[in-house]
């Protein structure tokens, strides 16, 4: 079994570690710490939840001179939450080694109060988010003459963004021999170019290939049955007491739908996502690991890098066009040696979202209700061939569904359209079921008649 003392740290980052109860390294921290240590280049391909930060906080922690009171390494992430949980972890060792500088910089707070902080000390390692990193070069606030180490954590995230001019910007500034590595959870083509230019003969680590979740992490299917999802989040949310939940949705708009519906059932619950006014969101951040909310109602920013501790449950009211989205939502849970659950509401809109993942190598237990009103296992509705006539009939009630007006379509919502939907589709269901029994009426007779012949004329 491997041991954090198999990489040689200093003195007080073993104390640390011992404190933390960090005992056996990730699979990341096994690969990417030694070459770190080497002041190697690093492009590390792997996911939330699989020991990153530690994975180069480590490294710089342990090559930094202590003596010399200058900028050494800086760390870019693409969110104010994710800058302050690196700063965090860092500062937790300035208890074993007190001559340790380190600070953090992000946009909403002021800047000139940052100014300040660093014409008074240079710390030895920064935590920026790009524009503000940018903004403080510009007000030639940061001196990197002595620079070693940058680390861009979340790459793909900054490329999504939009932030990956700004650390282009820094990096053409400093000296081309700094050592830059990249932890990412996919490196997408229009990126290359970018690493080609900074990263000189980089180790490439693919992490994410034999494993694409955490085995600790239990993935369970509700379909929805063209019921409202907020009627089917109320259901499940019956079945379990979270320790902590994570309910995620798509869009924006729909963020204050579910924190409206769960407050008016008395959940204790709170929204995060990124429309919050930056210092609120920090004490949104805060107020959650105080476990002061048992449900958080976000967008996809909380799965991401934020790392709450305790997270048990997770739900999808609907799954991330970009499924890699659901691998950081389905992240937040599992983590250490705790299980988690990660819980999706499908129906046939977002069924070959659900097969994609399936194909990636995720396995879903499928859960429904029974008529006694318990959440049982059951198997994926699609996994059997479906009837032309069950085709034909879900085709129908999805067509009344998109006839109407509603919020997800864009259109103009009509009063009572829900009462009016609903009673259509129960209206066709009826002549549906009329029909199948006429059906089983008519070969019924028929079969029957079939044995009163045989009887009558003794055939066989």
């Amino acid at each position: 079994m491997s041991n954090f003392n198999q990489f040689g740290f200093k003195r007080f980052l073993n104390l640390g570690l011992a404190e933390l109860k960090f005992v056996e390294p990730t699979i990341v921290q096994e690969k990417v710490m030694p070459l770190l240590l080497k002041h190697q280049n690093v492009i590390c391909k792997a996911h939330t939840g699989t020991g990153k930060t530690f994975a180069f906080c480590l490294p710089i922690l342990n090559n930094i001179n202590y003596e010399q009171a200058k900028i050494q390494s800086i760390i870019v992430t693409p969110t104010r939450e994710l800058a302050k949980q690196i700063y965090d972890n860092i500062r937790f060792f300035k208890k074993f080694e007190p001559n340790l500088q380190v600070n953090y910089f992000i946009g909403g707070e002021d800047i000139k109060r940052q100014i300040e902080q660093l014409q008074r000390i240079q710390p030895h390692i920064i935590i920026a988010t790009p524009t503000r990193l940018k903004d403080l070069f510009e007000q030639q606030s940061l001196n990197l003459g002595k620079l070693t180490t940058f680390i861009i954590d979340e790459c793909d995230m900054l490329f999504d963004l939009g932030f990956i001019e700004n650390v282009d910007y820094i990096l053409s500034k400093v000296n081309p021999n700094v050592q830059v590595s990249v932890f990412s959870a996919t490196i997408p083509p229009e990126l290359k170019p970018f690493l080609i230019k900074y990263l000189k003969n980089p180790h490439y680590l693919d992490l994410n290939a034999n494993q694409i979740t955490n085995q600790n992490i239990t993935h369970i299917l509700i379909p929805t049955k063209h019921q409202e999802r907020e009627t089917i989040l109320l259901k499940l949310l019956k079945t379990f007491d979270p320790y902590l939940c994570l309910i995620f949705v798509n869009k924006k708009t729909d963020i204050n739908k579910y924190y409206d519906l769960l407050l008016e059932h008395n959940y204790s619950v709170i929204q995060l996502h990124a429309g919050l006014e930056p210092r609120l969101r920090t004490q949104v951040v805060k107020r959650i690991r105080n476990l002061e909310y048992k449900y958080v109602i976000a967008s996809d920013i909380a799965a991401r890098g934020i790392d709450f501790i305790g997270v048990s449950h997770v739900i999808s009211i609907d799954l991330p066009n970009d499924l890699e989205y659901y691998i950081h939502r389905s992240g937040r849970t599992g983590r250490a040696n705790y299980t988690g659950y990660s819980y999706v509401l499908y129906d046939t809109k977002n069924l070959n979202l659900v097969q994609q993942l399936m194909t990636k190598g995720i396995t879903f237990k499928t859960k429904k209700w029974n008529q006694q009103g318990e959440l049982v296992e059951t198997v994926l509705s699609d996994d059997k061939p479906k009837k032309q006539s069950s085709l034909a009939v879900e085709n129908k009630i999805n067509k009344i569904i998109h006839r109407y007006k509603t919020k997800d379509n864009n259109k103009k919502i009509k009063p009572g359209y829900k009462k009016k939907r609903k009673a259509e589709i129960d209206e066709f269901k009826k002549q549906v079921r009329r029909s199948h029994i006429k059906e089983s009426i008519k070969k019924i007779k028929k079969e029957k008649a079939k044995e009163r012949a045989n009887k009558l004329f003794n055939k066989d």
